[in-house]
């Protein structure tokens, strides 16, 4: 995936979950500078990644013990998720032969694209809850879950609670602040690296993708919880169930991004000054359509 150059200041590089194309603050992660000294997690080995998918799995089974839900509800298990989907998407970059990984749901096309079908059915540790909550913010999509919904115990005002909290609560909007900081600093530490000499390269590149990205992966968590809690217990239930069974119903796959692209890219528009107009006209426009969450 090569993102295109408008797209770099709003980057949420979260690739699993395009890849699942499913259609969905970090909160905890305050004052997002872009940290230098916070690298991202090298692409890993076939024995490292293996390891690391199964301690994630073993979280996400004691989370979502009694609920569907419990990873949403669960910051640091949350976290897990997204560190391993990150480890399992830069070791495909890498093209890394990862063709025993049947176990973990996850098989080669065999298409020699470096890409692999995802079984969500049977492995929803790929799609957590809020991959399928995301959806409710689609007006469409919504209106077409409601009478299933309401044929379980949704009432009107149920409906009409959904609907507001969606209307009125972004998570891009909520991670805008935190997001336009990291991406002035990560801005402000690429050109320092230019006057010197050093190079911008992939390394650089991924590093702030990361933090970027986490920054995006909590944000939808968080508005995923808040959807819950705005909902009585019974509800909760109910929703908890449907959304699941949507994620079951998903087909999904997963190939290799062009980082090397992407950061050629980046390093252009830094150089240019085009970065930094795009992150002044991105403060302008969040400042002129900024509205209490």
């Amino acid at each position: 995936m090569t993102p295109k150059p408008k797209s770099f200041a709003r980057l949420a590089f979260i690739a699993l979950v395009t890849a699942l194309q499913l259609a969905a603050p970090v909160a905890g992660v305050h004052a997002a500078k872009f940290d230098e000294n916070l690298k991202a997690p090298e692409a890993a080995t076939k024995k490292e990644l293996k390891a690391a998918i199964r301690e994630y799995f073993k979280v996400y089974a004691r989370v979502n013990a009694k609920s569907p839900a419990g990873i949403v509800r669960d910051k640091a298990a949350h976290a897990k998720w997204y560190d391993t989907q990150w480890l399992l998407q830069r070791a495909i970059d890498k093209k890394r032969d990862l063709s025993d990984l049947t176990e973990f749901g996850l098989t080669p096309k065999g298409d020699g694209s470096y890409s692999y079908s995802v079984d969500v059915a049977n492995f929803p540790q790929w799609a957590p809850l809020q991959i399928a909550m995301w959806r409710l913010r689609e007006p469409v999509l919504f209106e077409a879950y409601a009478a299933d919904l309401k044929a379980r115990g949704f009432r009107d005002q149920d409906i009409d609670v959904i609907r507001v909290y969606a209307q009125k609560h972004s998570p891009d909007r909520a991670a805008a602040p935190d997001k336009l900081t990291l991406s002035e600093g990560f801005a402000n530490s690429a050109m320092k690296r230019l006057a010197k000499k050093q190079g911008f390269a992939v390394p650089q590149m991924l590093d702030y993708l990361y933090q970027n990205s986490r920054i995006q992966s909590e944000a939808y968590r968080a508005w995923s919880e808040g959807l819950l809690d705005s909902l009585d217990a019974q509800r909760q239930r109910i929703l908890e169930s449907f959304m699941a069974e949507q994620i079951h119903e998903s087909s999904a796959a997963i190939g290799p991004d062009d980082i090397e692209g992407a950061t050629i890219q980046m390093h252009s528009d830094i150089a240019s000054g085009e970065y930094s107009r795009m992150l002044e006209e991105e403060k302008a426009e969040m400042q002129a359509t900024e509205v209490p969450q």
